[in-house]
């Protein structure tokens, strides 16, 4: 059908033959002559296209017949990289707590070395805190337990004392962090952290089974900062099952 109105062309323009120059016939026959060949390629083109469409067609149903084995060997293969991305995770762990413990003695034999520059008791604060906000906890807590040495009665002391606490916490130390909560009580009975120490007290000894004590840490929140968030978070955790 669509080759018919090139002979109707092809006609007209042979009947017409008679009054237009020779050289314009040529000219219309040879374009007829390409728009034909353009025809006939286009025609393959279409042929090839159905014959592409009909292998994809047969190797999607393919696909669908083999689709839950395939699946079934995705999901194993997921399985084996999560296992392995884990196994990272702890090999990354192992080796940070390794930085942190070559940094720690680096710290250590700078402030034991002669001529060592004594920083502001600010800005030694600052960087202590610093590390604390960074995850580095080890060096944070060693740093912030050098700081409450040589400046113990600062403005920050009782901030310094729980943040010791905090980085014990942080690194499951959990005995660690109970003196350290502990200390922030006896130390600075009034300070602004002391609802915090003895609530982070009570769940590190939950952390470590200890229930008697957790709880004790938990009703003396209760019973001396009554109206404290932390007061509410502490009859909480007294209400669930071993006061974890």
């Amino acid at each position: 059908m669509t080759r018919r109105p090139f002979f109707l062309l092809f006609a007209f323009l042979i009947a017409a033959a008679g009054c237009a120059p020779s050289g314009y016939y040529r000219s219309t026959s040879s374009s007829l002559d390409s728009l034909l060949t353009l025809q006939a390629q286009q025609q393959k083109r279409i042929a090839a296209l159905e014959a592409e469409i009909a292998a994809t067609r047969e190797q999607v149903q393919s696909s669908r017949a083999s689709s839950d084995t395939r699946l079934s060997e995705l999901n194993g293969r997921m399985d084996q990289l999560q296992g392995k991305l884990e196994e990272s995770g702890v090999r990354f762990t192992k080796l940070a707590t390794q930085i942190e413990s070559v940094k720690q003695r680096a710290a250590a034999d700078t402030s034991r070395a002669p001529g060592a520059v004594v920083l502001d008791p600010d800005e030694a604060f600052r960087a202590a805190q610093s590390d604390y906000a960074a995850g580095r906890y080890e060096l944070a807590r060693t740093s912030l337990t050098e700081y409450l040495k040589r400046f113990p009665d600062s403005e920050v002391s009782d901030d310094a004392q729980y943040l010791i606490g905090e980085s014990a916490y942080n690194t499951g130390d959990f005995r660690g962090a109970i003196e350290a909560y502990r200390k922030v009580v006896e130390n600075y009975p009034k300070g602004d952290h002391v609802p915090k120490a003895l609530l982070k007290a009570g769940m590190a000894s939950a952390r470590i089974s200890d229930v008697p004590a957790s709880r004790r840490y938990y009703q003396l929140v209760i019973q001396r900062y009554p109206k404290s968030d932390e007061a509410r978070l502490a009859r909480e955790r007294l209400s669930v099952k071993n006061a974890q």
